[in-house]
């Protein structure tokens, strides 16, 4: 696969230099990575990791391969974000630890979302961190491992006195939107069927600091994202509310480039760390709720598996 090295570099990680406005992303995390320019790179650093390697998940791993590169959504916290020069967050120790099960060295770079599917396509990425959400138009380019099913939350000014318990409720609202996120997709679909002659006003905002801070200083009333990323948002700063609801449930996760052979392999540790209580262990330490654990790890070649 192009971009996989077969040359063993060592145990140690070294991240490249991350950027900080990122495009599509939000690269900017509680770090004040927002504030950057885009294309203003910000310096990471990794912790070290020796892979040791679990034989029933390295012998799936293509032969010669010890090191891969991995872009890293840089600013979707907790799952993973840039804090300080460090890439962090859940869904990175998951990562760090399937690397150790399959024997490899991943080295991460954190980058903007608009950057993620090209760079895998490319050959300059082998996976992506980047809580991707599995649709039918990116698995004609990409394969998925999940790390987790989800659902869609709507977030709105504290105080704002909002209540939104059904998709209705959306309806008349201006919301803010991720540009490229799937709920984009999913509430244009839904608005003209569902809201009539009251739509939604979808605005998109290039990273999610902004779509937050235009609910939070009153341009925009609601904030559409994964359930997780608003209700870390809404703890962190105080300024957010967040829906009972949830709608649009995808699983999100790991990607790699359509049929890589490192898609087996990649499933084999997610399971492997499921099963010695690595992956609960993990979540549950970051206050991730286990209403959307997985049980069994899954590779989506074509079509998003139901239940």
């Amino acid at each position: 696969m192009t971009g996989i090295s077969g040359g063993r570099k060592g145990a140690a990680l070294i991240a490249l230099p991350v950027c900080a406005a990122l495009l599509l992303s939000a690269c900017g995390g509680g770090s004040g990575d927002a504030a950057r320019s885009a294309g203003s790179p910000a310096q990471g650093t990794a912790q070290a990791q020796q892979p040791a390697g679990d034989p029933a998940v390295a012998k799936l791993v293509p032969p010669g391969l010890r090191s891969a590169k991995v872009a890293v959504f840089g600013d979707w916290a907790p799952e993973e974000y840039v804090d300080g020069g460090q890439i962090k967050g859940w869904s990175v120790e998951l990562a760090k630890a399937m690397a150790a099960k399959m024997g490899v060295t991943f080295t991460y770079t954190a980058t903007g979302f608009d950057m993620i599917i090209p760079g895998l396509d490319n050959g300059r990425y082998d996976v992506a961190v980047a809580s991707l959400g599995v649709t039918p138009e990116r698995l004609e380019s990409l394969d998925f491992v999940p790390l987790q099913k989800e659902g869609t939350a709507f977030g709105w000014k504290k105080g704002a006195g909002l209540n939104i318990a059904r998709i209705e409720d959306v309806c008349g609202k201006s919301v803010a939107v991720l540009t490229g996120a799937w709920e984009y997709k999913y509430l244009t679909e839904h608005n003209p069927r569902t809201c009539g002659s009251a739509p939604m006003k979808i605005e998109q905002f290039k990273d999610q600091p902004s779509a937050e801070l235009a609910v939070t200083s009153g341009r925009v009333q609601l904030v559409a994202a994964g359930s997780g990323k608003l209700k870390y948002s809404a703890k962190q700063t105080g300024q957010l509310e967040t829906s009972a609801l949830l709608v649009n449930a995808v699983y999100n996760g790991l990607g790699v480039k359509k049929d890589s052979p490192l898609g087996p392999a990649l499933k084999a540790a997610l399971q492997a760390v499921i099963d010695d209580g690595t992956y609960a262990r993990i979540r549950s330490d970051w206050g991730v709720t286990s209403e959307g654990d997985l049980k069994t790890a899954v590779l989506i070649t074509e079509a998003n598996p139901e239940g």
